[in-house]
């Protein structure tokens, strides 16, 4: 049965979730009974707030709701790095056209990637595919004028006149937030873009401590509108983004991207869960979309099948698989998390 087939067949069968309440109930029932919500506010465990709901009549890729953009993104984005990073660039273009007709509508990139080359090949590959395509990138720019520098060359790269998401990249520590969000910083960018219409939504991403992620959402929740960070099955024991940076985003309507659903691939490599156990965890979140790094169009369609077929994990089934990875939680695996604000990391491997 071929990847589109069997999604609208998957699709058409199945729909967990028919709105954003009752998504919430069900996804943190069984977060309740992981332990999760020692530190989540009543109203979040309650299912009192928002949270991504499935497109009732989709084909191909389940769609979930964007936060407060109002935006439907399929629940799987194609991670712009991997794509930047093939060696044959007709491939790279052929596997977005796959994703495209997949179902796949959300694309990541960045300005740092690949030196430009991932911006140049997802706006090649979407040249006549523009309208459906939601396309993000990210600015590790901290000031106004850098981040408008970052923002011109990358519309040039991919050849559009807009993006869907801007992001302000690797958010690693209180000062870049604040550099950002001062007077003269990146934000003035973001909302002179907005107002030009060269962006349409303002996002941040961070890999390396939760409590930077959550405190700019605690701050800048009237500009933050997603946020991307790692969401994976050691998460929870070490330095928590499930923990402490998504019940401010759900709190706030804030789109959640995950990111680093193998840990790096870590998880994979330890043979500590399977491929299909990591995305499905992170799904069972509250997430809009999860940010992966395929290397073949063969990864993208059995990620694809995992999305198509997406089931609600039971509460004993998720409490075994966070009681099985336990012993992994901590540094020695998710390397780019650190706790210090004066220590920055300086990666040897790129940290998408």
């Amino acid at each position: 049965m071929g990847g589109m087939t069997h999604c609208r067949l998957m699709t058409r069968m199945k729909n967990n979730f028919t709105n954003r309440r009752d998504f919430l109930k069900g996804t943190f029932a069984i977060a309740c009974g992981a332990g999760f919500t020692k530190n989540f506010p009543k109203s979040f465990t309650l299912g009192l707030v928002s949270s991504p709901s499935l497109h009732e009549n989709e084909e191909g890729v389940p769609k979930r709701l964007l936060g407060k953009t109002n935006k439907m993104v399929s629940m799987l984005c194609a991670g712009g790095y991997h794509l930047g990073r093939m060696r044959d660039e007709r491939y790279a273009i052929r596997m977005i056209h796959t994703a495209l007709d997949e179902g796949v509508n959300f694309f990541d990139s960045a300005w740092s990637y690949n030196k430009g080359e991932s911006e140049r090949r997802l706006g090649k590959a979407l040249k006549d595919r523009r309208d459906k395509a939601f396309v993000m990138t990210k600015s590790r720019g901290r000031d106004r004028t850098t981040a408008l520098n970052e923002l011109h060359e990358s519309l040039k790269r991919l050849q559009t006149d807009y993006l869907d998401l801007w992001q302000f990249h690797d958010v690693q520590t209180k000062d870049d937030a604040d550099a950002i969000f001062r007077a003269g910083g990146a934000t003035e960018a973001a909302l002179q873009a907005k107002k030009e219409g060269k962006i349409l939504h303002v996002g941040i991403t961070g890999h390396r401590n939760p409590e930077v992620l959550a405190k700019a959402i605690q701050k800048h929740h009237h500009i933050i509108e997603t946020v991307q960070m790692p969401v994976n099955l050691v998460d929870p024991h070490y330095l928590s983004f499930v923990r402490q940076v998504i019940p401010e985003a759900v709190k706030y309507d804030i789109g959640i991207l995950a990111m680093k659903t193998t840990a790096n691939g870590i998880l994979l490599e330890d043979k500590v869960a399977t491929v299909k156990e990591c995305l499905y965890f992170a799904w069972n979140q509250p997430v809009s979309t999860l940010v992966s790094g395929m290397d073949s169009i063969e990864q993208l369609k059995e990620n694809v099948a995992f999305a198509c077929g997406f089931k609600n994990i039971s509460e004993q089934d998720q409490s075994m698989l966070l009681a099985r990875t336990e012993s992994f939680g901590g540094i020695k695996r998710e390397f780019y998390k650190h706790p210090s604000d004066k220590w920055r990391i300086y990666p040897t491997q790129p940290l998408y």
